[in-house]
């Protein structure tokens, strides 16, 4: 089996410590699922304005099989790793929202015949956010044997 790598994008400069803890759960579950290898974001702590583009654009949307974009809260940084993943690399995106989240018009209208690889879907807990990702990436890894 193939490992599948997966880049969970998401808001960090403007979210909640429970959104942040939230992602860590998603990251700590897609990390138990067979043959998935998940791409760290460098945050906001850590490197300089220039290595996070770098890291995050390049390593990790440019080296992901499956990007996860959490667009519960706005950020330009994550609608740059979305726009990058969708019109530059024709990577496979999964952007996700809580259920009672505003989102752009633009995030939820990308999911169009003119990107095949680019989902939009919402969720009112994590276990259901859980259910979206495994799919999904049942879904690639079917695709790649």
């Amino acid at each position: 089996m193939k490992i599948i790598k997966v880049y969970v994008g998401c808001a960090l400069t403007y979210a909640g410590e429970d959104f942040k803890r939230d992602i860590e759960f998603l990251k700590i579950f897609l990390r138990s699922i067979k043959g998935v290898e998940v791409l760290e974001f460098i945050g906001l702590v850590n490197g300089t304005p220039v290595d996070v583009y770098e890291h995050d654009i390049h390593n990790c949307v440019g080296g992901g099989d499956l990007i996860i974009a959490e667009c519960s809260f706005p950020s330009t940084g994550l609608g740059w790793e979305i726009g990058t993943a969708v019109e530059k690399h024709k990577k496979h995106v999964l952007a996700v929202a809580k259920a009672d989240a505003k989102v752009t018009r633009l995030v939820i209208g990308a999911q169009c015949e003119r990107n095949p690889n680019y989902s939009f879907q919402t969720y009112d807990s994590l276990e259901k956010l859980f259910d979206i990702c495994t799919k999904k990436i049942k879904q690639i890894q079917g695709l790649q044997q």
